[in-house]
């Protein structure tokens, strides 16, 4: 793709590609949209309906009229780079919020990722919460994350106290938490909903036994917010393989990293107990 592709192109190639050589995107795994701004769409191509009109599951009027830049159901995240017109599109809303069309890409016959629902309804609940400063959605299979969803008994508290615990940067980077999603269908109503939910509050979820959402105000930020968590739940699991984690970041420690950064951690995760994870 040439440099004077439109800047959200150039966005979407570059997180993607990233999310592949981190080993998180295998086959058609993983998806990302981008809520975009006018600005951002100087030089981009022809935008015009190709589609009719498809009915969301739930009306979303904090979005309407919005556009999207969204990746591709079944398509593989590292090929964005090859064929962009191939594996995004365009996306808008109509005037309720009720339905959307495509405008432009998912050539020549594809469709939205399947996980559209819960990008949209991330969509309009971090907008409102974010007064209009969040713009991307990542969800991404990140294994260490999704390993700890099998090696332990998790709640949204315990998660993230391990994680501020495994790595003195996360309390700063995410002092509201994580929010740890108990098993769901993918693609269903329902955990697109608890997604939305939780993401008013905490920049990610974890799904169990299946990935994580992400977001920020632009892709690099969304993708930064995931790549820490993931590398704190790696630390935390190759210190375990170990057999014997004879330390770590204690409570206080925690709050006073806190405090040195001018940031309020969650105080239901700060007084969770994790003792026994590093037992």
């Amino acid at each position: 793709m040439s440099k004077d592709a439109p800047v959200f192109i150039q966005e979407i190639i570059k997180t993607s590609s990233d999310m592949w050589q981190k080993g998180w995107a295998e086959a058609n795994g993983g998806n990302i949209s981008l809520r975009l701004k006018p600005e951002k769409m100087g030089n981009a191509p022809e935008l015009r309906p190709k589609s009719e009109w498809f009915t969301l599951e739930k009306a979303l009027p904090g979005l309407a009229g919005e556009k999207f830049l969204v990746s591709g159901t079944g398509k593989f995240l590292r090929n964005i780079s090859l064929f962009p017109e191939k594996n995004v599109g365009v996306v808008e809303l109509d005037g309720a919020g009720a339905r959307y069309r495509l405008l432009w890409g998912f050539e020549p016959d594809g469709r939205p990722t399947s996980e559209l629902e819960a990008h949209l309804r991330t969509h309009e609940a971090v907008k409102e919460a974010s007064n209009d400063v969040m713009h991307a959605v990542i969800h991404t299979h990140a294994p260490h994350l999704i390993a700890l969803s099998y090696a332990l008994e998790l709640t949204t508290e315990t998660l993230t106290k391990l994680l501020w615990q495994s790595h003195a940067e996360c309390v700063v980077g995410f002092p509201g938490g994580i929010e740890f999603i108990p098993w769901m269908m993918a693609g269903s109503p329902e955990i697109a909903e608890a997604t939305a939910t939780a993401l008013r509050v905490r920049p990610l979820a974890v799904w169990q036994f299946h990935g994580v959402f992400g977001t920020g105000r632009n892709l690099d930020a969304a993708f930064g917010i995931i790549d820490m968590a993931d590398k704190a739940a790696q630390i935390y699991l190759m210190a375990r393989s170990t057999g014997r984690i004879a330390c770590t970041l204690n409570t206080d420690q925690v709050r006073r990293i806190a405090a040195n950064f001018k940031v309020v951690p969650d105080a239901a995760a700060l007084a969770a107990d994790t003792s026994a994870f590093f037992a």
